[in-house]
């Protein structure tokens, strides 16, 4: 039995290879390809758990700071547009 590593918040390549290295099989969800980018945000089975040599661990990801390229940050209010009372 082999313990499976908690990868959750790390990139997607480096946790993969992390799987791999522990004698397992990287997955994405549903059984698609394992993730390629992104940061891990949830696995199966959960960091610690026991399993086969060989057996699947399916990685869930999100674009993490990737996606955030495209979002514009609001502007900082002046002092001047708070209503004191």
């Amino acid at each position: 039995m082999t313990e499976v590593p908690d990868v959750v918040g790390l990139g997607a390549e480096d946790a993969c290879e992390i799987i791999r290295r522990a004698g397992l099989e990287p997955f994405g969800p549903d059984g698609v390809a394992a993730p390629t980018s992104g940061i891990v945000t949830e696995q199966r089975p959960i960091g610690a758990a026991g399993a086969e040599e060989g057996a699947p661990v399916f990685l869930w990801t999100h674009p993490g700071r990737d996606g955030a390229d495209d979002l514009v940050s609001p502007m900082p209010r002046e002092a001047a547009d708070l209503d004191p009372v």
